[in-house]
């Protein structure tokens, strides 16, 4: 089980939040006063609307610092898997304020068009700042959403989504000022009807986002996730897959099933190649569990044989690679490979060790005929270069030939000689059309290891890269 984490660190978003939210609660600060000082002027309700609207704004911010402050703190003894639920729990407690401040205007409403009120003056210098509140409302909505999206939090979206009212509720205000100056005074209680309507809406919105979050609710689809995990090499079954959002993005755990013949790390390996494909195919996803299950598959082919192979190996500490197999005409399977084992190793120990790993082969595979090991002493440490290379530009010149001569001129690049205890090894690049058939790529490289070793008896060892042109 292992877990890939998100591209921001916590304490990285968490600073970076608490300063959108900062930036932004001065600037609600200031619009809210500015607001309340015109409102008193003209007497207008749906200003005093909006600037308390702003106010609640500012007071959302306080709230969101608050929860982002015990977010970003570590995980303990109480909380292991981190506080970050708290910043969804001041989103709600945005949403929440948002239902209280709707309550407020529709009571202020509802006095006026019963019990009359002060009708607004509808002064120019009133509608113009107005509309300079709304310019600056446009520019905290699009600098809070773009924060929100980019550091994956959820109190910035719900206060940018809570700012964004501010807009509409501008623009009607500044409607409802217009009317006034041709005697239409029912329309400042109908726009300030009109911002509660919004709120409510908002309200709604914010409240449910954060509901599902805090439920646990499903936020990736199943089936896709299953698609990514299937598609990795050694997963036979996904089951149980699951997703919730914690907070900072979302949680995915699942189940696969192995080879049972693979051992801890082969299995290990392949649950975190599951993890990295999720992350890069599934962006926003926080952290991923995956719970591996062997399973002895029905049909045992050639893939389950080399994994059993391996497993065997493993089992006594010994390496194998170069597998191959080929059916006799009875129908039963000869397999060839070379082991690797302890280099301390006597010739009777070493064989004594191969022969118990071919008795468990042919108990563990009936069809299997023949097993053919090539025995070879396992290298434990790594060699330094020893020295100068005698010729080896003429070496160079010599493998390029031969090896453009093969599979066309110009494709051998690259070429490396190294001189590792005594003994002269050569690695070099070959390119072929992308669309080769990796069969005959892998027969290329064959071929030309072939004709290298027979034109440069002094080569100990070649290794031949076949690559994409």
């Amino acid at each position: 089980m292992h877990a890939t984490q998100a591209p921001i660190g916590a304490s990285q978003r968490n600073a970076g939040v608490q300063r959108v939210l900062w930036v932004v609660l001065g600037l609600n600060l200031l619009i809210a006063v500015i607001k309340l000082v015109a409102g008193f002027l003209t007497g207008s309700l749906a200003i005093l609307a909006d600037a308390f609207h702003s106010l609640i704004d500012s007071s959302s911010n306080v709230v969101g610092l608050l929860g982002v402050w015990v977010a970003g703190r570590p995980a303990d003894a109480n909380h292991p898997y981190g506080h970050q639920r708290y910043e969804t729990m001041a989103a709600l407690g945005i949403g929440v304020m948002l239902a209280l401040a709707a309550y407020e205007i529709g009571t202020g409403v509802i006095d006026r068009l019963v019990g009359g009120g002060t009708i607004p003056i509808a002064e120019p210098a009133a509608i113009v700042v107005m509309a300079g509140t709304f310019v600056a409302n446009l520019i905290i909505v699009w600098y809070e959403t773009r924060e929100g999206r980019r550091l994956n939090s959820p109190v910035l979206l719900a206060d940018a989504q809570h700012t964004r009212t501010d807009l509409f509720v501008t623009t009607s205000v500044v409607a409802a000022l217009i009317g006034a100056r041709f005697g239409w005074t029912w329309l400042d209680p109908l726009v300030a009807l009109g911002v509660v309507v919004l709120l409510v809406r908002a309200a709604w919105g914010i409240v449910t986002s954060a509901s599902l979050t805090l439920t646990d609710a499903a936020v990736l689809d199943p089936d896709i996730v299953e698609q990514v995990a299937r598609a990795v090499p050694g997963v036979t079954a996904v089951r149980g897959v699951r997703s919730r959002n914690r907070g900072d993005g979302a949680w995915v755990d699942l189940a696969i099933e192995v080879d049972a013949v693979m051992d801890t790390a082969q299995a290990h390996a392949v649950a975190c190649e599951v993890e990295r494909r999720l992350a890069g195919a599934l962006p926003g996803v926080a952290e991923t569990f995956v719970h591996v299950e062997p399973v002895t598959p029905t049909e045992r082919g050639w893939a389950h044989l080399a994994a059993q192979l391996r497993g065997l190996a493993d089992g006594l500490g010994l390496g194998l690679h170069d597998l191959n197999a080929h059916a006799e005409p009875d129908g039963r399977v000869s397999v060839e490979m070379h082991i690797e084992v302890d280099a301390r190793l006597s010739l009777g120990e070493a064989h004594t060790l191969v022969d118990a790993f071919e008795a468990r082969a042919r108990a563990a595979f009936p069809r299997v005929a023949d097993v053919v090991t090539h025995i070879e002493p396992l290298v434990e440490v790594i060699e330094d270069e020893a020295g100068r290379i005698e010729r080896a530009e003429l070496l160079t010149a010599a493998i390029r030939t031969t090896t453009d001569g093969l599979a066309g001129a110009g494709t051998c690049h690259d070429i490396v000689l190294h001189n590792v205890g005594g003994h002269l090894v050569a690695t070099l690049h070959v390119s072929q059309s992308d669309a080769l058939p990796i069969s005959e790529a892998h027969a290329l490289a064959e071929r030309i290891e072939r004709a290298l070793h027979q034109a440069l008896p002094e080569l100990s060892r070649t290794v031949v890269h076949v690559e994409p042109a």
